[in-house]
């Protein structure tokens, strides 16, 4: 694939990630953990893309992860963050009580989670380029 098809994947990660650390740093949780799962979509498009894999419209992390070839390589532990952030994309779009969701995400999930999407997209990245 063109390397700019997937540089805009990633071009759009990196907004995603600081919109991500914007949202923490103003203590908007639930919206911190929304944005660390769009750039771990879209991270994992970038990786798609770059394998000249074609882009589907999903949003389930690890559906993503099985489609571009990396799921083998993802920790049983870190499987279960990638599944909550999935199904944290639903709740974020479609929850209708948005303080009650907000209530189970607290400064340390938030800051974990921010953690963990930075670090599994310098991962991605990396089988990238």
């Amino acid at each position: 694939m063109e390397k700019i098809v997937y540089q805009k994947w990633l071009d759009r990660v990196k907004y995603d990630i600081d919109t991500a650390d914007a949202m923490f740093s103003t203590g908007r949780y639930i919206y911190a953990v929304f944005m660390c799962q769009q750039a771990l979509e879209k991270c994992l498009k970038a990786l798609m893309a770059a394998k000249d894999i074609e882009i589907l419209p999903v949003h389930n992390l690890r559906r993503l992860a099985e489609i571009a070839s990396v799921i083998a390589e993802i920790n049983p532990n870190d499987l279960i963050k990638i599944d909550f952030l999935s199904q944290y994309y639903l709740n974020a779009r479609y929850k209708e009580n948005i303080e009650e969701l907000s209530s189970q995400i607290t400064d340390e999930v938030a800051n974990e989670y921010l953690r963990f999407s930075k670090e599994k997209i310098e991962w991605l990245t990396l089988k990238i380029r």
